[in-house]
């Protein structure tokens, strides 16, 4: 179907068909097509998204003119929205009275849950999902995939990386910065020195614990009980215990303990942190910071690094505009958005773009990179919300003696193992 001039009766009356007999043929066999070159007949794409405000001044005024530029018949109407449970609550509210958005910009860690209650369009039944597959890094585009079907694009990606204090780094005269959690753990402890994690979320503990040995659900995520509780991971937990008691790890960690400026201050020796440590800030502060720290990818054990986070493009299932919605989805994988994207400081899911172009603004990307290929993935869980609550009030009874690790990890992976095989049932 080529570019063919219609006029607008016989453009209503193709929608119609198209809409009612061929929609999904026409997006699976064929190229998305531009349904018109008359300007004053547009197809609306509505997109929901949660970028920063500069982030969203490059969307607003460069990405979508861009894409609009190219395909004329689509209108993209953005709606930045907070990043919140709300908004979580506001697209399923939306979508249960066929009132959703067409797109959403989704963090990876909701996409199953969503796809679970099939409010999302498998777009690996879409054309040209195949040919941008292999533009996109392997990790964030296997976050999309749940149950067989992929569920999104990767839009943009991010981990986490190392930032090492300098000062303590010369007080302990480190020449190389620790590869492996055990080359970590070693100098945190023959110095005395502190690691600084926030909060005992997966985001923030789970690449400790694998780090240490420990090993969450079984390959399958369907079970904990064997792996949680394994002794594997009692020694990992006892460890970490240890650490903590020793003061090895934040010591405040239960009154909010501000690490950002830890490791600034010399309070932390290290702590880990994703890109937005550089990237809300100004210039003069990232060099100040630069001045202060040094940074790496996060220390591997097993070939897996600190856990991997980003966001996806999904569609969702009651849009009445799935061509044009594919259309912009596929376009924002390309070269020209991505780098739009890189240029606000995002890392870009497309592994083409050429990051060299900006080590000069944005230096703290080359360790981003150099440990996206051994991001760890949390579990492509549907209630993975839940399973991170067992895992959070468990470890906090554990560090706090309240419970024996053992006790612990066994409660822990029993009730895990409830959720895990309802969700298996389904």
């Amino acid at each position: 179907m080529g570019h063919v001039r219609l006029g607008i009766l016989i453009l209503l009356v193709f929608s119609l068909f198209s809409i009612t007999s061929c929609k999904d043929q026409s997006i699976i066999d064929g190229k998305p097509m531009r349904l018109s070159d008359n300007p004053d007949v547009k197809e609306e794409v509505i997109i929901w998204h949660t970028f920063s405000e500069e982030e969203t001044n490059i969307f607003n005024n460069y990405i979508i003119p861009a894409f609009e530029k190219e395909f004329s018949s689509i209108e993209v109407t953005p709606v930045r929205q907070a990043y919140n449970e709300e908004l979580r609550s506001a697209i399923i509210a939306r979508a249960s009275t066929n009132n959703p958005p067409d797109v959403v910009r989704m963090d990876i860690a909701w996409l199953p849950k969503f796809a679970q209650l099939d409010l999302l369009y498998p777009v690996s039944s879409l054309n040209e999902f195949n040919n941008i597959k292999d533009n996109l890094y392997d990790g964030p585009l296997q976050a999309n995939l749940y149950q067989g079907k992929y569920y999104g694009v990767p839009l943009n990606t991010n981990t986490k990386v190392a930032l090492y204090n300098k000062k303590l780094l010369e007080t302990a005269n480190i020449k190389e910065l620790p590869e492996t959690m055990e080359e970590l753990i070693d100098i945190v402890v023959k110095n005395d020195f502190v690691i600084g994690v926030d909060d005992l979320s997966p985001w923030e503990t789970y690449h400790y614990f694998n780090g240490l040995g420990g090993v969450l659900l079984d390959p399958t995520n369907t079970r904990a009980s064997g792996y949680l509780d394994s002794d594997a991971s009692i020694k990992a937990v006892k460890k970490f215990l240890s650490l903590y008691k020793n003061g090895n790890f934040t010591p405040n960690l239960f009154d909010n303990p501000n690490t950002w400026e830890g490791v600034l201050d010399k309070t932390y020796f290290m702590i880990d942190e994703g890109p937005w440590f550089y990237s809300v800030n100004t210039l003069e502060k990232i060099n100040f910071i630069n001045e202060l720290t040094m940074s790496s990818p996060f220390p591997i054990t097993d070939g897996k690094r600190a856990v991997l986070g980003g966001e996806s493009l999904v569609i969702t299932k009651g849009t009445e505009h799935l061509e044009a919605s594919w259309t912009f989805v596929n376009w924002m994988t390309s070269i020209t958005p991505q780098t739009y994207l890189a240029n606000t400081g995002l890392i870009p899911s497309n592994k083409n773009v050429d990051l060299s172009l900006f080590h000069e603004k944005y230096p703290y990307y080359e360790a981003y990179v150099a440990g996206m290929d051994e991001a760890m993935p949390r579990p492509p869980l549907a209630e993975w919300s839940q399973i991170q609550e067992i895992y959070i009030n468990y470890l906090k009874q554990i560090l706090t003696e309240k419970i024996s690790v053992e006790l612990g990890l066994s409660k822990a992976a029993k009730e895990m193992d409830e959720i895990l095989q309802k969700e298996k049932g389904r």
